[in-house]
């Protein structure tokens, strides 16, 4: 997955250590990326819309949708605009791994339907998209506090420390510093 990200970010124009910008690649693969808010003008219910921006936030993020043999996001305008950029990043994650559809995006009780393997890779190729391994390695080497990291990349600090944390950026630069 690193050697993909890679090749992703520099198809658009990127190194490893510049921030990631998804709907750019989103842009470049012909998936639009439309706010929650614009699906009443093709019949969602307000009520449905108010509950996702306005009550509950928190419960829906951002979607693949499969519409014939295209795909287009719909995504949470609600979020603030860094946890957007990670959502659509985990989004067309599934579109550039390639994962079916196995079905509804709902069951019958509302949950999402997801399948474990699929949502993990798409976790791993959005967090190297965002915040690629090597990038974290050398943040780490420079001391960069998660406030830097999120600056430096566009992310949340939440996301950040998850980043550093994940990758082992901070006990490899921390080993090496022991070892020196």
């Amino acid at each position: 997955m690193e050697a993909l990200a890679l090749e992703l970010r520099a198809e658009v124009g990127l190194t490893y250590d510049a921030p990631f910008d998804p709907y750019r690649l989103c842009s470049d693969y012909g998936v639009p990326v439309y706010p929650l808010e614009g699906l009443s003008e093709f019949g969602c219910p307000a009520d449905a819309i108010e509950y996702f921006t306005l009550l509950r936030p928190g419960k829906w993020s951002a979607a693949l949708i499969p519409h014939g043999t295209a795909r287009f996001i719909v995504e949470n305008t609600a979020h603030e605009p860094v946890r957007r950029r990670s959502n659509v990043t985990h989004e067309v994650g599934h579109l550039i791994l390639e994962h079916e559809f196995d079905g509804a995006l709902l069951t019958d009780e509302g949950c999402r339907k997801m399948n474990a393997q699929a949502e993990k890779e798409a976790v791993y190729l959005s967090a190297e998209l965002l915040v690629p391994k090597k990038a974290a390695i050398r943040a780490a080497f420079a001391g960069h506090d998660n406030a830097r990291v999120a600056r430096e990349f566009d992310v949340s600090e939440r996301f950040a420390q998850w980043r550093m944390d994940a990758s082992g950026a901070r006990r490899i630069a921390q080993r090496s510093r022991a070892r020196s």
